[in-house]
């Protein structure tokens, strides 16, 4: 098969949203949009309202239960929604130029540059003519500004060279008990985990994890100096399926959940519960995430007892401590907010910066399985379980990228056809790739 057509999206917020396209194989002509402001918040409401996430007003599982009878779960709803969103967002002209490549047997990849405003558009969805989806006829990745590729602290190594490397699993990691309060514990129902430790089973007899590591990839106490010591050993990959979060517009605050307490040194604050009066409660158990700033710095504005955890008597940044493997995964609840910031840093670019060459992760919350059962009377489907299982075997293979895509239109036709609250795109459209291959 031919090398794919490229397409370089660049989106700019100012004012309104300005949209550049430029097609690699006419580099000399770059055509542009502009993408009125007051239509695409108008439009990006609606999106919202959609999806899990809790609204001004909203406690507990109101954002799950909004989700799970709103837009994304009945298809002429979606269609709707769809329509709305490409016509506010997708222009004109770069449409009919897809839909005119992809007639003549062009393949095509957009390789985009969102904008804050746009970070959490399903661009997959968007219909390029009155027949198709974008995910139809175009691969779609991300790629994070120009700047984060100059003075990366680790250069990706190739696939071919890194695939035979074991991968490191940290499915459903626990959880100080502290973390609870937040929302944080467990993601996945015991009868859940068997889905993944059977797959876990199968690395270990492929030689694909060693064996002594089976106990530590599902349901198992791994804090970030856990996860340090791992990452000594060169790795293929990295999957993560857990917890992660973040403080809107606060750039370096995504993180990660592991077994970590006050007791971890590090530089995002631990969780604290409030009293009565609304002051903190400190404990000793407080759990700390492991933030994209840790990933970044590591210890260097720790002090010497923090550099001795890791074994250094000296600062050292944090992709010398947690360097990362070509590939990582990061199936949670919006784990690419890096693009939702006007300055683009979060646990996708720290991993960029740290050695990654792909980053998958998802761009809102999503809905437990649990969830889909409860408002999907009758349903035994585990759509969340699916997704990170399907993740986990694209990444094992020669184009993740490629095979998802597959997946994605499999469940894009499913649910065009039978409208099953299991293949809504609240889960299987969540998904993006960053792209950040070295250049030299």
């Amino acid at each position: 098969m031919s090398a794919p057509i490229e397409v370089l999206v660049r989106a700019v917020d100012a004012g309104d949203t300005y949209l550049s396209w430029r097609w690699l194989d006419r580099p000399d002509h770059c055509e542009y949009a502009v993408v009125a402001a007051d239509t695409v918040e108008r439009v990006l409401a609606q999106l919202s309202a959609a999806l899990p996430a809790l609204q001004a007003g909203e406690s507990g599982n109101d954002g799950v239960e909004r989700a799970l009878t709103g837009a994304y779960t009945d298809r002429d709803a979606e269609l709707k929604l769809t329509e709305a969103l490409t016509v506010a967002v997708l222009p004109v002209a770069f449409a009919a130029q897809l839909s005119r490549r992809s007639a003549r047997g062009e393949q095509v990849r957009v390789r985009l540059t969102p904008s804050a405003r746009l970070a959490g558009l399903p661009w997959e969805l968007l219909i390029v003519d009155s027949v198709h989806r974008m995910l139809e006829i175009a691969d779609i990745v991300y790629e994070p500004p120009a700047a984060v590729h100059a003075g990366r602290d680790n250069l990706p190594s190739d696939w071919s060279v890194s695939a035979h490397r074991p991968a490191l699993l940290l499915i459903d990691p626990r959880t100080p008990s502290g973390a609870e309060a937040h929302h944080l514990g467990p993601v996945l129902n015991r009868a859940d985990h068997s889905d993944f430790t059977d797959r876990v089973d199968s690395y270990v007899t492929a030689g694909r994890i060693p064996a002594a590591e089976r106990a530590r990839c599902v349901a198992a106490r791994v804090s970030r100096r856990d996860l340090a010591t791992a990452l000594r050993t060169e790795r293929s990959r990295l999957f993560y399926f857990g917890h992660i979060s973040s403080v809107v517009d606060e750039p370096g605050s995504a993180a990660l959940h592991l077994h970590d307490t006050r007791r971890n040194w590090g530089m995002a604050e631990p969780l604290t519960r409030p009293d009565p009066h609304g002051n903190p409660i400190v404990s000793s158990g407080d759990h700390r995430p492991l933030a994209a700033i840790d990933l970044l710095l590591g210890t260097l504005a720790g002090d010497s007892a923090a550099h001795r955890v890791y074994g250094h008597t000296d600062p050292q940044p944090g992709a010398r401590l947690w360097p990362m493997p070509p590939r990582v995964a990061l199936i949670a609840c919006e784990g690419g907010v890096d693009y939702r910031s006007a300055e683009t840093f979060g646990l996708v670019v720290a991993m960029v910066n740290a050695g990654a060459a792909l980053v998958t992760t998802t761009r809102w919350t999503l809905p437990t399985n649990r969830a889909f059962a409860d408002f999907g009377p009758g349903t035994t489907a585990k759509p969340t379980t699916e997704l990170g299982l399907r993740v986990d075997r694209a990444h094992e293979g020669l184009d993740p990228v490629g095979e998802l895509r597959a997946w994605q239109r499999e469940c894009l036709h499913r649910w065009q056809a039978g409208g099953d609250i299991a293949d809504s795109p609240l889960v299987w459209a969540s998904l993006s790739h960053t792209i950040a291959p070295w250049r030299p």
